[in-house]
């Protein structure tokens, strides 16, 4: 490995932090909404 590639690679991690991801999740374990969220969003929505 070069110098450049240590440079480089300081670099990327400065610009690339890790970050928190907070998720919702659906009484039933999926992602919110879950197909069957939306579908019932989507019908009230239409009604």
């Amino acid at each position: 490995m070069s110098e450049q590639d240590m440079d480089d690679a300081d670099d990327i991690l400065f610009a690339h932090p890790p970050r928190r991801v907070t998720r919702w999740l659906c009484h039933c374990g999926e992602d919110y909404p879950c197909p069957e969220v939306r579908f019932a969003l989507l019908v009230k929505a239409n009604r």
